[in-house]
This record gives structure tokens, C-alpha cells and sequence, in this order.
């Protein structure tokens, strides 16, 4: 009986022993399980995207020319107002001419003198000419008058030119519109000495269209000369710095021939129609470029990427949820998405939230079924 009791005894504490071992097993399980990092993950879809890039941009005038005068003299008279639209050959200022037309006169006059002089050397050498035939003068008489014939006509001929000079200084004592456009703010007064090439007077723009120039990086030159030849759908806006739009489409006017090897980027010209002069030369602006991506393309939120100062970087999990790095190529932003030019597929998972706590090789816990990160509302 003694002997029997004691097999009771030690059968029990085996038991308990077993059933301890047991859930000290479950235990550290559930322990393990609250150790690893817990994650927000989403899945890659393919969708189509509205990608607007974004450049700055320099306004520049069809025509800007700066108006100076090629007379000196002191400006004697303004024709037009501050801010007038003015066609071209149209008067602007005028500079005191009375020196000019006073030159003028008297090359006029020499140029008669040289004309009366060609004309009596003319009919000397005519009459030598018949003298000579009849053997009443010598050759050499005869020659002599030739020359002095062409002497004369060359004296003439810088008569003329003189003349014209002086005609032209005189005309151009009239500062006249080189181009139709938009006077701006004159910048000297009547009275004030104008020195020929170098007294800047006024500014003259024509601003119908108008030009935006903005630098691309040069990767992205066949892009742009496929918009260029009109392949694509591709479309380009002007923003203000006030975030306002501006309502007219612009196109690419050209495209340099050059590089800068500085930078290596290339000079892109859009021209657009000004019909309201909102458009000013030298306002600074931003450059949308809007298009649609195809619908194979893929692209993540922003929050999910890892950047340094080398690489992108995302965090994707494995079917057994654990974190494997995949360094990806960085497209243009799409609203709150960056599209991924190379590195993603369709159907990866990746980590939106909860990068901080996960680390690659890391088997992690996924909060949720993993979702599809799906494009923002209006993307397809």
C-alpha cells in the first residue's frame, strides 16, 4: 500500500512537471512574438499617373531693345508717353540736330563743287580728245586731262558719301521705334546730354508672345525633343509665385544646341500667347510640365522611401514577413505618390509605417492585411 502511494506521488509530479514545460513553451513563444516590430505594409499596384514636374523659369520678350542713340547732342524733345504701345518708325525723342544739319549744308556744298569742278575737267578732256585727232596737242596733254577727270570723280564720290553721313545724323538726331512694342519709363530728361551708343534713354518690348526659358537636366533631352516633333501628351503651364496659374498653354518654341558643361543641363524656350499683358520680361515663374504616365506604372507613397546621400532605398517583405532592403529608381511626384521608375514590381509589399523599428533580415509583424497602395483619388 505504501508502495503504491508513492508511484501516485511521483506519476503526479511528473505530470505537472510535463504541463509546466509546457506552458513555459507558449510563453516564450508569445514573448517572441511581442519582440519583433510591428509594421504597416501596403502592396505595389500598376495604375496610370498624372505627374506634374516642375521648373523655374525666366520670362524673356520677343524683342527687348535697349534705346540708345548713335548722335550726341542734349535731348531736346520727347514724343511719346511713359508705358505708350508704339508702332515700328514710329518718332520716340529727339536730339538737338542743329549742329548736324548745319555739317549737312556744308558737305551739300562741296559736293556741288565737286560736281561743277567734274564737270569743267569733263569738257577739257573732251576737247583734248579733238585737238589730239587733229594733231594740235600732244598724248601727254591729253592724258593728264584723263586723270584729272578721274580725280575729279573721285573727289565727287567722297563728297557724297560725306553727304550721306551727314544725312544720316541728321535723321538719326530723330529716335525713331525699331520694333512695334511697349515704351517703358524714359530715363533721362529734355535738356540732359545724350553721348552717342552709351546714354541708355529707354527700353522698347514686344511682349506678343512671349518666351519662358527654363533649364532640363540633359537625360531628359530625348524627352524633350520627342514633345518637340509632337509626340506625346505632354502639356506645359505657367505658375506665378502666388501659386496662381496662368490660363494660356505654352509649347516648345526651341531647344539649344548646347550642353552647359557646368551644370549639364540645357536651356528649353516655350513661348506663350499674352493677349492681356499679364506676361512681363523677367518675371520669375514656375514651368508645370503635366502628363499621364502609362497604366503599367508603378509608384509608392513618399513616406515609404529610405534616402541617403547616395541611394533610394524601400522596405519590402518577404512572403514570411521579413524585411529585405530594395534600392529603387526615383521618379517625378505624382500628388502624395513617387513614381518608381525601376526597382518595383507590381505585387511587392512594402513598409509605410514603422520604418524606424524595422531592420533587413528582421522578421517582423504586419498590423493588418496588407493593403494595396492604390493611386490617390483621380488616378486610374
Amino acid at each position: 500500500m505504501y508502495l503504491k502511494s508513492n508511484w501516485i506521488i511521483i506519476l503526479v509530479a511528473l505530470l505537472g512537471t510535463a504541463c509546466g514545460g509546457g506552458k513555459k513553451q507558449q510563453q516564450q513563444a508569445a514573448m517572441m512574438g511581442m519582440m519583433k516590430a510591428t509594421v504597416v505594409a501596403q502592396e505595389v499596384v500598376a495604375a496610370s499617373y498624372t505627374v506634374h514636374s516642375q521648373f523655374p523659369a525666366t520670362l524673356m520678350a520677343h524683342d527687348e531693345v535697349a534705346i540708345r542713340s548713335d548722335v550726341t547732342g542734349y535731348l531736346s524733345g520727347i514724343k511719346v508717353k511713359d508705358g505708350s504701345v508704339v508702332k515700328k518708325g514710329q518718332p520716340l525723342y529727339e536730339i538737338d540736330k542743329s549742329r548736324y544739319v548745319a555739317a549737312y549744308g556744308q558737305v551739300a556744298a562741296s559736293q556741288q563743287q565737286a560736281e561743277a569742278d567734274l564737270a569743267q575737267k569733263e569738257k577739257d578732256y573732251e576737247r583734248y580728245k579733238t585737238l589730239l585727232e587733229h594733231d594740235a596737242i600732244s598724248k601727254q596733254t591729253v592724258d593728264q586731262a584723263y586723270t584729272a577727270v578721274m580725280t575729279s570723280k573721285a573727289n565727287l564720290a567722297a563728297a557724297k558719301a560725306a553727304v550721306a553721313r551727314a544725312g544720316t545724323d541728321v535723321n538719326h538726331a530723330v529716335i525713331r521705334a525699331p520694333v512695334s512694342g511697349s515704351i517703358g519709363i524714359v530715363q533721362i530728361k529734355v535738356g540732359d546730354i545724350v553721348n552717342a551708343g552709351q546714354t541708355l534713354i529707354n527700353t522698347l518690348v514686344n511682349e506678343h508672345p512671349i518666351f519662358a526659358d527654363f533649364d532640363v537636366p540633359q537625360a531628359s533631352i530625348p524627352q524633350f525633343l520627342r514633345i518637340q516633333k509632337g509626340q506625346g501628351d505632354e502639356k506645359f503651364f505657367l505658375k506665378f509665385t502666388s501659386g496662381e496659374t496662368y490660363g494660356e498653354q505654352g509649347r516648345i518654341q526651341a531647344i539649344n544646341n548646347i550642353v552647359d558643361p557646368q551644370t549639364g543641363t540645357i536651356r528649353v524656350r516655350l513661348v506663350f500667347d499674352n493677349k492681356d499683358n499679364q506676361l512681363k520680361s523677367g518675371m520669375s515663374c514656375v514651368v508645370v510640365m503635366q502628363y499621364s504616365t502609362p497604366a503599367t506604372q508603378v509608384a509608392i507613397p513618399s513616406k515609404a522611401i529610405v534616402e541617403t546621400l547616395s541611394e533610394t532605398t524601400v522596405m519590402t517583405l518577404t512572403k514570411d514577413n521579413v524585411v529585405q532592403p530594395v534600392h529603387i529608381t526615383p521618379g517625378p511626384v505624382a500628388d502624395t505618390m513617387l513614381i518608381v521608375e525601376s526597382g518595383l514590381k507590381a505585387g511587392d509589399r512594402i513598409i509605410v509605417e514603422g520604418l524606424q523599428k524595422a531592420r533587413p533580415g528582421d522578421t517582423v509583424n504586419v498590423a493588418g492585411p496588407g493593403t494595396p497602395a492604390a493611386p490617390p483619388a483621380g488616378k486610374h
